[in-house]
Order: structure tokens, then C-alpha cells, then sequence
């Protein structure tokens, strides 16, 4: 069951002060999907974790708001880019994520982490059947989350999961040539490291019987 309550958000773009609904927790998880978006039982509290200033669109988890400090140059970037969009209701969620995605990479966030954004809102759009939105979405994760390993941008022993969740996007999105280089690339990447042969196990699963959902077993 996932739990929510009202808070209250300063903007530190505009200053606008407003509510938002926030998921305090989550205690019975459901499901985990082959691209590993593991949903809850219920709410999915994916959909109610970022909030949308309604003045300006600056968009962030909660921690990004109050209290914090953002230069003239992102905030004119957010009234060029993002305030024009707001339509006078508050934006689906899979367009917080993007607007986030934005603005992390404006803010000189890593690759990983703007693909990361990008995939949550293919997931809001999964969840929602908006299938053209999500095959978007999830291409846009790929070209960022492939990005990062070209650059080796990625936290330290992250390289194997990048490798199967670009194996996966791949499939998910209809080229299965790649998404079969992708998955071959993962034994190596991962280096026989046992913590990591899940990785292994679920890339030679997704490219010979590939699932939805992630076996208990792995």
C-alpha cells in the first residue's frame, strides 16, 4: 500500500509557493519488469514522486525545492523552455520526469542519470498504455544511458546494468539485432563478477525467451 500526504513546496525558480501530493511509502512491492521498473501493490508512487511548480514548471523531487539555490541562467532557460508548456493544468507525470530530464541536464547532471529520468517516464507512459509516448520516452533513455558508457560516465560497477538495460530498450523498441549485440555484451562487461550473474542470466533470457517480468529465481 503506498501512503501520500500534502506538502507545501517554495519554488526556487519563481519563488511560487504551492501543494503537492507526496508518496511517504510504499510496503508491498509488486511485480518487477524485465527494463526493472519494480511497481508496488496499488498507487504506484512513481507517478506522485515529482512535483511541478504551476507558476514557472520547474520541476524536481521534493528535496529540490525549498531551501535551494538555482543561477539566473537555468531559470531563464526554465521561462524559455518550460514555462511556455504549461497548459493551465498540472502536467501528466511522464512530462514531470521529462521536464526534470531537462533541467538535470542543464544542471550538467551525468548522462545515466538524465537517461534514468527519461525511462521513469516511459514507465508512467507504460502504466498508462500511451504506447507512442513510451517507445519515445524509452528511445530517449537509450541514447543517454548509451552516452554514458561511451564515456565511461557511470558510478562504479554500473557498466554491466547499463549494457542490459540498453539490450533491453532495444528490444522494447523493436530492433532486435541490437538488442541481441547488447545482451551478448553483458558476461563481459560484468567481468564473472558472482553479485552480477543475475545480469548475465537475465540478458541471455531476454535475447533467446525474452519476459515481461522479472523471474523470482534471478
Amino acid at each position: 500500500m503506498t501512503l501520500s500526504c500534502t506538502i507545501r513546496l517554495i519554488c526556487p525558480s519563481c519563488d511560487a509557493k504551492f501543494d503537492s501530493t507526496d508518496a511517504l511509502s510504499t510496503n508491498t512491492p509488486g511485480p518487477c519488469s524485465t527494463d526493472l521498473y519494480q511497481r508496488a501493490r496499488g498507487t504506484q508512487p512513481l507517478h506522485t514522486v515529482m512535483h511541478t511548480c504551476p507558476s514557472c514548471g520547474y520541476t524536481g523531487h521534493c528535496d529540490e525545492f525549498n531551501g535551494i539555490s538555482l543561477d539566473e541562467e537555468l531559470k531563464k532557460r526554465i521561462r524559455d523552455r518550460i514555462t511556455p508548456l504549461l497548459k493551465g493544468t498540472p502536467p501528466s507525470p511522464a512530462h514531470q520526469y521529462e521536464f526534470a530530464a531537462w533541467i538535470a541536464e542543464w544542471q550538467g547532471e551525468s548522462f545515466g542519470y538524465v537517461g534514468d529520468l527519461y525511462l521513469r517516464a516511459a514507465w508512467c507512459c507504460s502504466d498508462l498504455g500511451k504506447v507512442s509516448e513510451e517507445r519515445a520516452y524509452r528511445l530517449k533513455a537509450l541514447e543517454y544511458f548509451k552516452r554514458a558508457t561511451e564515456q565511461n560516465e557511470m558510478p562504479e560497477g554500473y557498466r554491466g546494468l547499463y549494457t542490459y538495460l540498453i539490450g533491453e530498450l532495444y528490444r522494447r523498441v523493436g530492433e532486435s539485432v541490437k538488442a541481441e549485440a547488447w545482451f551478448d555484451r553483458v558476461a563481459h562487461v560484468t567481468g564473472g563478477n558472482p553479485q552480477q550473474q543475475w545480469l548475465v542470466d537475465l540478458a541471455t533470457q531476454q535475447k533467446t525467451h525474452p519476459k515481461e517480468f522479472i523471474d523470482q529465481e534471478l
